[in-house]
């Protein structure tokens, strides 16, 4: 029996029966039946907002409706709109009445995904609204009362938005009664290649390709690279690679060289005259870091937000490898 007969999907969407995930899971189970606020940390590409979706599915709020917004981009009275609603001539552009998230999630659960990008001001009205979930649109008197459960998430560092303050410390205690932190994908082990062949299964049947198992060495590869964009990189790689091949097995010759690259493969890989040495580090981080730009389209804000970087250390390091061949 092959790895990817194995599979199954262990805990509603989620896929992998690693130590960390099954201790995940074991929190959802507990916590989903509480309307007690939860914050999801985690790097980008994780699956937070499974996460959230997972609370929501496990609770007695699972018939009522999941509404999610991303903080991201949202400003001024824009975000409070998208939060609490306005009433038609709110503000200028506010050409007619329109129903926020909090409403729209009555009886169910809202899910405010990077919220640590939401507003100060706004984030001012959400910790009054925390107090009893009461709120009011933009432009209406008339106080209105909410029945939600709160998830937020984010994949910011806590601690320096906090020091910074770019996040409210009072808020932050308030939304993070209980605390979930998503592993990233390096650190679930054997749960990379459970999740590979999902994904393969999926995409080669929307493309109608034959694919549905990976070699050894490919699978060698998947597991030995540092997955620096998580699941979603995962996914995006393996469609590339069924878009752009034919056959039922993905080997390793397929991949992206970034993948094989980083495998340190033993002798009887593919390209064996590249791997009886070890890659010097600036090689490895050189290879990282161009990965991370081709997978965010060039990007390089993106793909230093996805890194844990600041774009600057993207373009100096560019510099340096340009100035040295």
């Amino acid at each position: 029996m092959t790895h990817g007969q194995k599979l199954k999907n262990t805990f509603g969407r989620f896929i992998g029966v690693s130590l960390t995930m099954q201790e995940l899971y074991r929190q959802i189970e507990k916590f989903a039946v509480s309307d007690a606020p939860v914050l999801i940390t985690g790097e980008s590409g994780t699956g937070k907002e499974i996460c959230a979706q997972s609370f929501h599915s496990y609770s007695d709020r699972n018939h009522q409706p999941f509404i999610p917004l991303n903080c991201a981009g949202l400003d001024g009275h824009m975000a409070d709109s998208a939060l609490f609603g306005h009433v038609k001539g709110a503000f200028t552009g506010g050409h007619r009445t329109r129903k926020g998230a909090i409403a729209r999630a009555q009886g169910g659960t809202l899910f405010l995904d990077e919220v640590f990008d939401m507003p100060l001001l706004t984030q001012a009205k959400l910790l009054r609204f925390c107090q009893d979930y009461s709120y009011r649109k933009l432009g209406c008197d008339r106080l209105e009362q909410a029945d939600i459960r709160l998830i937020c998430a984010t994949n910011k560092n806590l601690k320096k938005n906090l020091k910074a303050n770019r996040f409210r410390e009072d808020l932050y205690y308030r939304l993070n009664t209980i605390p979930v932190h998503m592993p990233p994908l390096r650190e679930r082990g054997e749960d990379v290649l459970d999740i590979a062949h999902f994904y393969l299964h999926e995409y080669a049947k929307a493309q109608n390709k034959a694919f549905c198992d990976f070699s050894h060495q490919a699978q060698e590869c998947l597991l030995r690279y540092p997955w620096p964009g998580n699941i979603r990189e995962l996914q995006n790689i393996l469609q590339y690679v069924v878009s752009g091949n034919e056959g039922q097995i993905i080997t390793a010759d397929m991949l992206p060289g970034i993948i094989t690259k980083n495998a340190f493969l033993p002798e009887e890989n593919v390209q064996p005259e590249k791997t009886k040495a070890i890659l010097p580090l600036w090689q490895i981080e050189k290879n990282v870091i161009e990965n991370a730009i081709h997978l965010c389209n060039g990007n390089i804000t993106e793909a230093a937000t996805l890194l844990d970087i600041a774009p600057s250390t993207i373009y100096r390091k560019k510099q340096s490898w340009e100035e040295n061949g």
